[in-house]
């Protein structure tokens, strides 16, 4: 009899949350929203994502936000879009009873802009090795790769790349990346070159903004070594006022430098 009392004393208590649920929810439905809060971090330094656009994206789903219900203001659907967004590299929404929507966005960052062969298409390659898509509301301040790039916009990923030696062979995207990860950590290098062509043979060639020459690099082997060699010639080497004597410095062999003059 004790087990019967208890048993339906449980079944009460369940069956009266429910309901206090079901009035909260109903409740909670029917709450206006007041205003919407849009975070959108900047700390790593790009502006590809504004409050201008995030607005604009959610006013072409229908959300104007001042006066809708709660109810209708759909969290996973708006998450969604927004991360499919240019630049957006994660979007959490939330909804408070006060009646406030608050957004936050953390934007991806591009360490690479890659040009394919003949300007038509282009994209970024982000800190992950992911492609991201132009944006035509701002331009990344990063090292620009273009020349006899024949990769497309939605070839292999770095993953697929890194786990199989016969893709790498015929993609110039993981080469592009390991360049660009340590453009990434070398100020200097960042500052000092301003594009990375891949030439006929499928080596890259570096144009310099301080100097009248141009740098043959080769691949990505050894390319680490290969830095810290060039960034070495620059600083500590050769006189600034002396660089535009030299038509071609060739760093594609790590044990040397060959400069060419004019």
């Amino acid at each position: 009899m004790k087990k019967i009392l208890k048993i339906s004393a449980w079944s009460l208590f369940i069956l009266g949350t429910m309901l206090l649920v079901g009035f909260v929810d109903a409740d909670y439905k029917a709450i206006t929203c007041s205003r919407v809060e849009i975070n959108i971090d900047k700390s790593n330094g790009y502006g590809f994502v504004t409050e201008e656009l995030v607005l604009e994206e959610m006013s072409n789903m229908g959300y104007s936000f001042a006066n809708q219900l709660m109810g209708d203001i759909e969290v996973d659907r708006i998450e969604k879009s927004l991360i499919d967004m240019p630049g957006v590299k994660n979007a959490e929404v939330f909804k408070y009873n006060s009646g406030v929507v608050k957004i936050d966005i953390t934007q991806r960052k591009p360490i690479a802009r890659v040009i394919m062969k003949g300007g038509l298409i282009g994209f970024y390659l982000d800190e992950a090795g992911e492609k991201m898509p132009l944006s035509d509301a701002y331009v990344a301040q990063v090292p620009i790769f273009n020349g006899e790039i024949k990769e497309g916009r939605n070839s292999y990923s770095m993953n697929q790349l890194f786990k199989n030696d016969s893709l790498k062979e015929i993609s110039q995207l993981d080469d592009i990346y390991e360049l660009a990860k340590l453009f990434e950590k070398n100020k200097f290098m960042r500052a000092q070159i301003v594009q990375i062509y891949f030439n006929q043979d499928n080596e890259m060639e570096m144009i310099p903004r301080v100097g009248n020459h141009r740098i043959l690099f080769g691949d990505s082997k050894d390319a680490e070594i290969k830095f810290k060699k060039l960034t070495r010639f620059y600083t500590e080497v050769i006189n600034p006022k002396e660089l535009n004597l030299y038509d071609t410095l060739n760093i594609k062999y790590i044990n040397q430098i060959i400069c060419s003059k004019r």
